[in-house]
Formats: structure tokens, C-alpha cells, sequence
């Protein structure tokens, strides 16, 4: 049985073109400056998102933001509009892999602290899409499974496991229980989102995300995540450089 997401595809094409999306602008917009990628562009006229595009040695490199809300004036984070954004550049643009990159909440339980960055492994979960009908209790949780990044993570160093998505900074009881039962390391607001599109458009998926914020502690979530956003991204630009720079080399998908 072949993995979601690569039916069809020799585990050995090269990889000429890589995706990244991060939700917000300032996740990724110096990453986007050291590789001298172009000025931000439309990725639609009539939607916030941008991309900025260029090369890195022989790797074309197109990154996408999900752009700023007209009505109030922040990044568009959370899963509609990851989804939004995944579908529009993999309809527009040709990739061969795409990676989600952004920050997180980590687990002092499981060894988390902030700046620590992962690689998504396993699969990807939807912590707060309950839906208690068998069938589609499963459809709305996942995993959805990643068939792709374990190389990658050996060489950058980075942990990797189950990482869970929610359109919500905190959490529930009942998601801290759903976190401990699956094994998550880190819960986001758009992994599983873009996987599930990359999936079911055929494109190879990795994510990695950077530690803002303990979720198993007693600190204010959101205290933390302002607090700890520009330590977390500093780490997270450094682990994302490194990935281009390892793709760059001249990578085929058996080699991430």
C-alpha cells in the first residue's frame, strides 16, 4: 500500500521546487530576505494572500503567506485560511514539496521548551473537530499521514511526531486529554489543514514548527506567545534555511 499524498509518484523524482506557507508574514519574511526571494506579489487579485519567489542554487522556492485581514488587520491564521492558501499555490504554481512552517505550542511533558523546533511525524491530528458518528469521528480527527520528513529530521537535528491542529490559542480539558492519548509534541492552527490539500492533490507534505508557548503549564497562553514569538521565529528561520539549503543540494523524495 502506498502512503497518502504520493500514489503514483517514484520515490526518487528530484525535488526542483519547493512550496513553503507560513500563516503570517513575520514567521517567514526574513527567511524570505536572506535567500533573495522577490518582493511579495498577489497570489490572487481579489485575496490577501502573497508569495515571493526566486531560486536557491537550482531549487525554485515560492513562499506563500496567508496575508492580513481587511477588517481587522491581522494575520489570517487558523485552518481556512491555510486552506485557502494551499490550494491557490498548488493550483498556480508547480511544486513538488511543500512545507508548512510556523510556531507552536510545545509540552513540557514531552521535553518541549521554547525555540525548540519539530519535524511532524506520523501523522497529523484536528484536536478540535469533534464529531461523535463513527466514520466521521475519524474523517474530522485524522491522521492524516506524512509520508515524508524523516531524513530531514535526523540531519537538522529535530525531533519529530504526531502534531495536532486547532483554530484555538488555548485549550480544553478535553483536548489536553485527546494531546496525551495520541502522543502529540506540538499543537499548531494549520498543519493538518495544508496536508490534508497537499494530500488530496497528490504533492509530498512536511511541517515544521517552533515553539512559542507551553501548553501543559500554568502560564497564560497568550502572554507567552507574544512574549516568546520573535525568540521562536529566530529559531524557526535558522531550521527553515538549513531545509532549503539541504534541498538545494539536489534531493529526490527518498532522501527526505
Amino acid at each position: 500500500m502506498q502512503p497518502n499524498g504520493t500514489a503514483g509518484q517514484p520515490t526518487d523524482r528530484p525535488i526542483r521546487s519547493v512550496g513553503v506557507i507560513f500563516a503570517m508574514e513575520a514567521e517567514g519574511a526574513s527567511v524570505a530576505d536572506t535567500i533573495g526571494l522577490g518582493p511579495p506579489e498577489p497570489l490572487h487579485e481579489n485575496l490577501p494572500m502573497r508569495i515571493r519567489r526566486g531560486r536557491l542554487d537550482d531549487l525554485e522556492v515560492t513562499m506563500a503567506f496567508n496575508g492580513i485581514d481587511s477588517d481587522h488587520q491581522v494575520d489570517r491564521i487558523g485552518t481556512e485560511a491555510a486552506t485557502l492558501t494551499t490550494w491557490m499555490l498548488l493550483q498556480q504554481q508547480r511544486i513538488d514539496l511543500l512545507v508548512n512552517a510556523g510556531t507552536c505550542g510545545g509540552f513540557q511533558a514531552r521535553e518541549g521548551h521554547v525555540g525548540k523546533v519539530y519535524m511532524a511525524g506520523y501523522g497529523l491530528y484536528f484536536h478540535d473537530h469533534r464529531v461523535n458518528i463513527d466514520g466521521f469521528r475519524e474523517y474530522a480527527e485524522g491522521p492524516i499521514m506524512l509520508s515524508h520528513g524523516s531524513v530531514l529530521a535526523g540531519e537538522l537535528g529535530l525531533d519529530s511526531g504526531p502534531v495536532s491542529t486547532g483554530c484555538s490559542l488555548d485549550v480544553t480539558p478535553a483536548e489536553i486529554r485527546f494531546f496525551q492519548e495520541r502522543g502529540v509534541i506540538a499543537k499548531d492552527m494549520e498543519a493538518a489543514a495544508i496536508a490534508r490539500v497537499a494530500r488530496d492533490m497528490g504533492i509530498p507534505c512536511i511541517a515544521v514548527k517552533s515553539v512559542t508557548d507551553i501548553v501543559d503549564s500554568d502560564k497564560p497562553t497568550h502572554e507567552e506567545f507574544l512574549r516568546n514569538l520573535a525568540r521562536a521565529v529566530d529559531r524557526l528561520d535558522e531550521v527553515v534555511i538549513s531545509l532549503l539549503r539541504l534541498l538545494a543540494e539536489g534531493r529526490t523524495l527518498d532522501r527526505i
